[in-house]
């Protein structure tokens, strides 16, 4: 004869399920509202002034994240880094990392753009030519914490100054600026390089479809409950009535 939990037990535990699941649908939910109030903030701070050098040094790397930045200080050629594997446009490319030394003994490390593969040697030597001295404005990200590592072809996997800071004549801020304005949607591929800027800020969690998934299994629990405690007994009842009379 089959197993089957008693009644009350059976009750104890669907109730137990039926909450856990719509707790994580409203977590969802919540998670979405706070979601959709960073993505309104980040973008919000790209349409106001970009912090200077002392305002930025200043500030953690987490109150320093996607806020625009224009920095004064000196190029450093002779280290440019190369983050490699970076797609854009249908096309294979990288991006080109410099440090900028922005006060004695520290400097943040820049992405000064993209660039196809083949585009390698020219993009360098443009960087190169351009001298030490200049700036630049951008958007900075934190990059406390992140680990990178350097490939046996001697480009690197990701920006992070911990990892890369190993051997520099100074010390990198523990975060970066990607150069450029902010990219409308509809961008054209460059024409020259490297190509620089960034896109607006996006959320790519789907916490509304997720809520959905979890209310939708609740909804759907509470279907199978009521039919296996409900209408089946009901229907039993209804069968055995009746046999009883016939």
């Amino acid at each position: 004869m089959p197993f089957r939990l008693p009644t009350p037990v059976l009750l104890v535990l669907l109730g137990l399920v039926f909450t856990i699941l719509v707790a994580l649908g409203v977590w969802q939910v919540q998670r979405a509202g706070w979601r959709a109030e960073l993505v309104a903030t980040r973008n919000a701070q790209l349409s106001g002034k970009p912090l200077g050098t002392a305002e930025a040094r200043a500030l953690s790397p987490d109150a320093l994240d996607y806020r625009l930045v224009q920095l004064d200080g000196t190029w450093d050629a002779d280290h440019l880094m190369i983050l490699a594997n970076r797609a854009r446009y249908g096309t294979k490319g990288e991006n080109v990392v410099q440090p900028l030394v922005i006060a004695p003994g520290e400097a943040v490390l820049v992405d000064r753009g993209w660039y196809p593969v083949a585009q390698r040697d020219a993009t360098l030597a443009k960087l190169r030519a351009g001298g030490t001295s200049g700036g630049v404005r951008g958007l900075a990200r934190t990059a406390e914490g992140l680990q990178a590592s350097m490939t046996p072809a001697g480009t690197w996997t990701g920006i992070a100054p911990e990892s890369m800071g190993t051997g520099l004549p100074y010390r990198l801020a523990p975060w970066s600026v990607i150069e450029g304005g902010v990219l409308p949607e509809d961008a054209p591929a460059p024409t020259t390089y490297p190509a620089q800027g960034f896109t607006p800020y996006t959320s790519p969690v789907p916490h509304m479809e997720y809520a959905l998934t979890w209310f939708g299994i609740a909804g759907a629990l509470a279907v199978i409950a009521v039919l296996r405690l409900v209408v089946e007994p009901r229907r039993a009842l209804a069968r055995e009535a009746a046999a009883r009379s016939t």
